[in-house]
């Protein structure tokens, strides 16, 4: 154990928001992770505290949520994968959304 509490690291500023002054130097600063204007959450490694660089809210968020866990986001990108609806023409100029069934599981008590 690092002697500090769980969720705090020792990086001054993991987690909070570049300085107003930083954000100026950079007015075309991005997300890096998709691209959205204006990125101002910190983004660090919960482990080591590495900071591994700047997103905007939702990027942050969304990440903090699957605890820098790989596997995990990886599945969530499966099940998005699996179930996004597709276009199929069904004549020209027409088409229809199908969404894609997942192999529906048998409960044990099924």
């Amino acid at each position: 154990m690092n002697g500090r509490p769980p969720g705090r690291s020792d990086v001054p500023g993991a987690g909070r928001s570049p300085p107003r002054n930083d954000r100026r130097q950079a007015p075309h600063a991005r997300c890096a992770d998709r691209g959205a204007p204006d990125p101002e959450h910190v983004d660090h490694d919960h482990e080591f505290g590495n900071v591994r660089g700047i997103l905007c809210f939702n990027c942050n968020g969304g990440l903090g949520q699957f605890k820098d866990n790989e596997q995990s986001l990886a599945r969530a990108i499966e099940y998005l994968k699996e179930t996004a609806c597709q276009r199929v023409l069904v004549h020209p100029g027409v088409y229809q959304l199908v969404s894609p069934r997942r192999e529906r599981r048998l409960s044990p008590t099924s």
